[in-house]
């Protein structure tokens, strides 16, 4: 069984240790293939500080690190500071055993205070990505995606993007219907690809016009999508220069225009891939794409798995249960 062991360090992010010990820890009343031996550990075996103000205890000391396949360092603080000498080792000599090595959220700054995220592509909470490359320069960070696979060593941007990114190592490690199944149980998006942008702040040098309703743009967008659009078509639609809407776009959805449009598109041939009798062919047609081959590299390029894998493992009968697998959702 695989061995997944938490590192909870002090002033812990609740919501980011709740997602590890979510998908790799509850164990649930029905069978469950996705079975993890999961533990948790401290430095010494103390209880640690959340961020909230309750403590958490572990299993035992940084020895637990020594017999990980898995180690996962949720979000904690001050993330600045160095960590303590037994912690670093204990990190390094897990990497070296060959263990995966998980962030979520601030935990990528105790990879990088181990020099784990040398030469690696890394990520974390936006608010954070700058202090991240100013600590650690020889750090690959990407400031603006869900999550960063890097094979042995992954990572992911603040709270929600771990629960993608704890959904991604479930999906690699038992396949996507098991994953699916886990993420329908939970009650949350079954998948998001990694490069999907952080809802980031963008501070623009001036105000949007109070005249450009986005909200009615998207609305509009939303009732065209089977119909061929270009981004001039969109930036005529609320008077916009093509350049000056691409832009102001970009500040408040952190992606393109046409990126955008391509993962709605992709959205509603899920939800038709799921609810409908239409054919892969008609679902293309009714999406918006230019073809079939068209639509099922897109479709595999955002949800990595074609639409008719991802049919057979979300089918699902009018009274809402699963078609292929016969489970219920929660």
């Amino acid at each position: 069984m695989h061995r997944v062991v938490v590192l909870a360090l002090d002033e812990l992010v609740l919501l980011d240790f709740g997602a590890a010990s979510q998908f790799f820890g509850h164990r649930h009343r029905d069978p469950d293939p996705a079975q993890y031996e999961f533990q948790v550990c401290t430095a010494g075996g103390a209880p640690v500080r959340t961020a909230c103000g309750v403590t958490v205890t572990g299993q035992g000391g940084l020895e637990l690190l020594g017999h990980a396949d898995t180690v996962i360092v949720p979000g904690y603080g001050p993330i600045t500071d160095p960590l303590p000498t037994a912690t670093v080792s204990a990190l390094r000599g897990a990497a070296a055993r060959g263990a995966r090595m998980v962030s979520i959220c601030t935990g990528a700054f105790a990879l990088g205070h181990s020099g784990l995220l040398d030469g690696r592509r890394a990520t974390t909470h936006w608010a954070v990505a700058d202090d991240m490359s100013r600590l650690f320069p020889a750090a690959k960070v990407e400031a603006n995606v869900l999550y960063v696979d890097d094979g042995d060593v992954l990572s992911s941007g603040g709270v929600a993007a771990g629960i993608d990114l704890c959904l991604h190592i479930v999906r690699n490690d038992f396949g996507a219907e098991v994953a699916n199944r886990i993420a329908r149980r939970t009650l949350v998006a079954p998948h998001r690809a990694g490069d999907q942008a952080q809802f980031v702040e963008h501070r623009l040098p001036h105000p949007v016009t109070p005249t450009i309703d986005m909200a009615r743009l998207l609305s509009w967008l939303d009732d065209r999508l089977e119909r061929p659009l270009s981004v001039a078509e969109m930036a005529g639609h609320i008077g916009y220069s093509t350049r000056s809407f691409g832009r102001h776009f970009r500040a408040q959805f952190g992606t393109s225009p046409w990126k955008w449009v391509a993962r709605q598109r992709v959205l509603r041939a899920q939800r038709l891939l799921e609810a409908s009798d239409l054919t892969v062919a008609q679902i293309a047609t009714r999406c918006g794409f230019e073809s079939t081959v068209a639509f099922r590299r897109r479709f595999r390029e955002l949800v990595h798995i074609s639409p008719s894998d991802y049919r057979r493992a979300f089918r699902t009968t009018p009274n809402g249960s699963a078609h292929a697998s016969g489970h219920t959702p929660a």
